[in-house]
């Protein structure tokens, strides 16, 4: 069982992340989707270090990041240390009123809940988005070969960035990414974490009673899907 000790581990490494193309494009996907405006209130629904909380601020919204994480919130405060933060579990009841945020957001989280909470959580983001708000989720998805992802995230970073400084990059990186590998070679062997196909997240939204749930997009070099909806 994957445990405080593991995320506490997981997200000393994660912020490299942050260097790749792929998954900056993975941020500015989730907050075009979301599109936050100026004064809006917003959730950040498992912020971990606190990246793409940060990207939907620019847009002068007022972002709550929550996470259950205690390491991964330090990290966050530590690139902003005015950001509204809360140590919480999605698994269980949020700390907020009903119908007080404008816009939610949760970037690869719902996935790393066991799926009999999956449901629950995503009725208690219902709970706590005013009518008419909307949420936007992206989550990995099954079927893809570990392999084939690499060279796609490889590939498209060349593309980005050119040949050497994606050599050089990887070169500087390798130590923490073979460890992120590692990391996600044990959230795969865990059973209780669950990724999705292609329209299973998209069935969950409309169970927990979002409605105009989009059609589903693949983003993050295929590695992920993406949803939104309104309540």
């Amino acid at each position: 069982m994957i445990g405080p000790e593991f995320w506490r581990r997981y997200f000393t490494v994660y912020d490299v992340l942050n260097l790749l193309p792929t998954y900056r494009q993975l941020l500015s996907d989730v907050c075009q989707e979301l599109g936050a405006k100026q004064g809006e209130l917003v959730l950040d629904a498992g912020s971990g270090t606190g990246n793409l909380a940060l990207m939907i601020k620019e847009a002068g919204s007022y972002v709550v990041a929550l996470d259950y994480c205690r390491e991964a919130l330090d990290s966050h405060r530590s690139k902003d240390g005015h950001s509204g933060l809360i140590l919480a579990d999605l698994a269980s009841r949020l700390p907020f009123k009903g119908n007080c945020f404008d816009k939610i957001a949760s970037n690869t989280t719902l996935y790393t809940l066991p799926a009999e909470y999956q449901r629950d959580t995503l009725k208690e983001l219902y709970r706590v988005l005013k009518p008419g708000g909307k949420i936007v989720l992206a989550n990995p998805r099954t079927g893809q070969n570990p392999l084939r992802i690499c060279l796609n995230v490889i590939a498209d970073d060349i593309r980005a960035e050119g040949l050497w400084t994606t050599v050089r990059k990887m070169a500087a990186l390798m130590p923490d990414m073979i460890k992120m590998a590692y990391y996600d070679w044990k959230l795969r062997m865990e059973s209780q974490y669950h990724r999705f196909d292609h329209e299973e997240q998209r069935a969950l939204l409309e169970e927990a009673g979002f409605s105009q749930v989009s059609e589903t997009r693949v983003v993050y070099s295929g590695l992920a899907v993406l949803n939104s909806s309104h309540k």
